[in-house]
């Protein structure tokens, strides 16, 4: 490579060092809310223009390779420069950029998503283009105020009680039991908390213990794709929002309803002084679906 100019993608960059912690191409890809073949084809531009192997497939998992784990340190200097630059100067800027970034809940439902993102592209020209990035609620009250997001949904937990968000509906959801195909209570349509307690339990991290464990984890798991391969695996059970779980279910996987199951309910969240916007207004409109 010495001598030649690199024109590599800042978002192909993003996906190798996501998929470099998850060393798993479905999980990467449903965090990023694209098809598993996009996401091979991005790595491979990356590859063909480092001239060097990121990764070593097998069928199960990717490892990286010696160059992936030193490219890897790289990467994540140059993630970190640009999250820099736009929190601190794109943010400043941000009413002359027609693209839309939305912070959402590792809860919340994909089609959902995608739903809403289609209504609003094909209803509100203005809007360019629209990035969804899963994190966690800190990380979305962090994003909303520092312009990094203009958009955040959040749910499960408490309702944020801070004076500088508005607030309007989402979604609404149940929780689900996730359990082997091959388990007595897989005949079961619903099942309580109490047959569960002698389960293992398969524990999908937040930082905000606001599902109903049942005792302490037999593992704990980073995304959902994760924790359904878990459950899968035959590790134990988990419980999660069933939107979110319901078209991404591993064929050896029931969805069984939780009772007495709390209402989950998701919230649009988004800075009081842009609510009336007009892009904020459109967003509310199409993608939210929700009049401001």
């Amino acid at each position: 490579m010495e001598g030649t100019i690199l024109f590599m993608e800042i978002e192909y960059i993003r996906q190798f060092a996501l998929l470099a912690r998850d060393c798993h191409f479905q999980s990467a890809a449903d965090k990023l809310f694209i098809s598993q073949s996009t996401l091979s084809k991005h790595i491979a531009v990356l590859e063909k223009e480092l001239g060097q192997r990121l990764f070593h497939r097998t069928t199960r998992q990717v490892e990286l390779t010696d160059f992936g784990r030193d490219f890897l340190s790289y990467a994540e200097k140059i993630i970190g420069v640009m999250n820099d630059c736009e929190t601190n100067l794109i943010a400043k800027y941000r009413k002359a950029c027609p693209g839309l970034h939305v912070g959402v809940s590792p809860f919340v439902s994909v089609s959902r998503l995608m739903e809403g993102k289609m209504a609003c592209q094909e209803t509100v020209p203005q809007i360019e283009t629209m990035v969804f990035t899963e994190t966690s609620s800190e990380q979305l009250r962090n994003g909303l105020k520092s312009g990094r997001f203009q958009l955040a949904i959040d749910g499960v937990g408490p309702m944020w009680e801070d004076p500088d968000f508005a607030a309007v509906p989402y979604m609404q959801d149940h929780l689900c039991v996730l359990i082997g195909r091959t388990h007595p209570l897989a005949q079961k349509e619903t099942v309580s908390l109490h047959e569960l307690e002698r389960l293992p339990y398969i524990h999908l991290y937040t930082e905000t213990d606001a599902s109903p464990f049942l005792s302490e984890p037999v593992s704990v798991t980073d995304t959902v794709p994760q924790t359904l391969r878990a459950v899968a695996d035959g590790q134990g059970c988990t419980i999660l929002p069933y939107a979110r779980v319901k078209k991404h279910l591993p064929e050896n996987v029931i969805a069984l309803r939780l009772v007495p199951s709390p209402d989950l309910k998701f919230n649009a969240y988004y800075l009081r002084h842009v609510q009336r916007s007009e892009t904020m207004s459109a967003l509310l409109k199409y993608f939210v679906k929700t009049n401001p």
